[in-house]
C-alpha cells in the first residue's frame, strides 16, 4: 500500500502534529507500507494545483492529511485539496479553534473518505457541526512522540519539570510564577524547563529567560528525542499548566505520564474524566506549590501515581495507534476506493521537501 502523509513544512520539534506524523510514518513503514511524507510548502490556494499534479504522478493509494500543523498555518490549501481529491483527514483540533478556524474546517467534511479525531470529545464536537460525518469518522488517540526509557532512571526529587514548546499560550508564565513562590519561600527546589523554541518565538523565549534571572530555573533547549527521554526518566514531578486544560491531545503530558512522572496540571472543558486519580489538578501556581509540598513528603503517594500513570498510558501505545490506522486503510480498501489496494513488501519512507523541482515534490 502506498500512502502519502500530508503535513506541510514542520521542522522537527517545532510542531507536535508534525512530530506525530513523522512517528506515524516511521511506524507504518516498519510494517511494509510505502510512505511518502509531504512536508514542504507553501500551502496557499494557488499552490494546490501543483500539489494535485504531484500527487497524481505519485499515485498513492491513500492521501492522508494531518491538520492543523505549523506548516499549513492559516492557509486554506489543505481544505481546497480535500475538496479536489478524496482523502483521509485527521483533525487534531476542532473544539478549541476560534470561530473562523471552525468554519474553515467545513470543507474537510464534504468529500473526506474518512475523518479521524484524537478523542471522542473532539469527534462529538465535530458531529454537532457536521452530523453527516458520523458514519465515516473514528477516534484514534495521539501517542507520545518520546519513548519512555525502559525501567526508568535515577529520579531527581529536588526538581519540578516542565516539558513542551517554548511559545505563548503554553502556561510558561505560570511555571515562572511557581518558581517565584519557591524562591520566596526558601524551599530547596528547582524548576527544569525542557523545550524547544521555534524561530518565530525566539524573542518570547529570550524574555522568559530574562524574567527567570535569579530564580531557581534550569533551561534545557533543543534536545533530541533520545535526550529528552533520558531527562524525563530522571524527573519525579511535572507542572504542566495548560491554559485550556489537560486533554487527550496533549503529547507533552503523555510523554510525562508514560515516563512515570507525577503530573500537576489544569482542568478544562475537554479534560477527560479518566484522568481523575492519574494527575493532580491545580488552578494556580499556588495550588501547584501546595501539591508539591505534599508530594515531596509522601513518596508512597508519588509511587502510586507513577504506577497509575504508566498503566493509563497503555491505551495510547504506538502499536495500538498504528493498528487503528491500518483498520481505517483496510476498510477503505474493502470499499474499493483505493488506487491500488495491495501491501508491498519492504516498503520505505521518503520525505519531500523544498520547492517544486520534480514530480516527487509539492
Amino acid at each position: 500500500m502506498k500512502l502519502a502523509l500530508v503535513m506541510g513544512p514542520c521542522p522537527s520539534g517545532e510542531c507536535g502534529v508534525g512530530d506525530y506524523t513523522r512517528r506515524l510514518a516511521s511506524s507504518l513503514t516498519s510494517l511494509g507500507l510505502d510512505v511518502e511524507l509531504i512536508c514542504e510548502g507553501p500551502w496557499g490556494l494557488l499552490d494546490v494545483r501543483r500539489a494535485s499534479r504531484s500527487l497524481y504522478k505519485l499515485k498513492p493509494d491513500i492521501v492522508h492529511i494531518q491538520y492543523p500543523t505549523a506548516g499549513f498555518g492559516h492557509r486554506l490549501g489543505p481544505q481546497l485539496l480535500a475538496l479536489k481529491r478524496r482523502t483521509v483527514i485527521t483533525l487534531h483540533e476542532a473544539s478549541q479553534a476560534h470561530l473562523l478556524r471552525k468554519l474553515s474546517l467545513y470543507p474537510f467534511s464534504v468529500r473526506a473518505q474518512h475523518l479521524i479525531f484524537p478523542s471522542e470529545y473532539e469527534r462529538q464536537f465535530a458531529e454537532k457541526w457536521a452530523p453527516w460525518i458520523t458514519h465515516r469518522s473514528s477516534v484514534i488517540p495521539v501517542g507520545s512522540n518520546i519513548d519512555a526509557v525502559p525501567n526508568g532512571g535515577n529520579r531527581r526529587y529536588d526538581e519540578v519539570a516542565y516539558f513542551g514548546l517554548i511559545a505563548p499560550r503554553k502556561g510558561l508564565e505560570q511555571v515562572l510564577g511557581l518558581a517565584k513562590l519557591i524562591h520566596s519561600s526558601g524551599f530547596q527546589l528547582k524548576i527544569r524547563i525542557i523545550g524547544k523554541t521555534s524561530a518565530q518565538h525566539e524573542t518570547y523565549s529570550a524574555q522568559l529567560r530574562l524574567q527567570s534571572h535569579g530564580l531557581p530555573v534550569i533551561w534545557q533547549s533543543d534536545l533530541s528525542h533520545e535526550e529528552v527521554a533520558k531527562e524525563l526518566a530522571g524527573c519525579s514531578i511535572a507542572y504542566l499548566p495548560f491554559p485550556d486544560g489537560a486533554s487527550e491531545r496533549r503529547a507533552s503530558l503523555k510523554a510525562m505520564l508514560s515516563s512515570g512522572v507525577v503530573a500537576i496540571t489544569t482542568r478544562g472543558a475537554h479534560t477527560p474524566s479518566d484522568l481523575e486519580g492519574i494527575v493532580k489538578v491545580s488552578n494556580s501556581p499556588k495550588d501547584a506549590y501546595d501539591h508539591i509540598r505534599v508530594l515531596i513528603n509522601n513518596p508512597l503517594e508519588q509511587e502510586k501515581l507513577r504506577r497509575t500513570a504508566i498503566e493509563y498510558m497503555r491505551q495510547f501505545s504506538w502499536d495500538r495507534i498504528v493498528d487503528l490506522h491500518l483498520r481505517v486503510y483496510e476498510s477503505l480498501a474493502q470499499l474499493g476506493v483505493l488506487h491500488k489496494p495491495q501491501l508491498r513488501d519492504g516498503g520505505g519512507i521518503r520525505s519531500t521537501t523544498g520547492t517544486v523541482k520534480s514530480q516527487e515534490t509539492i
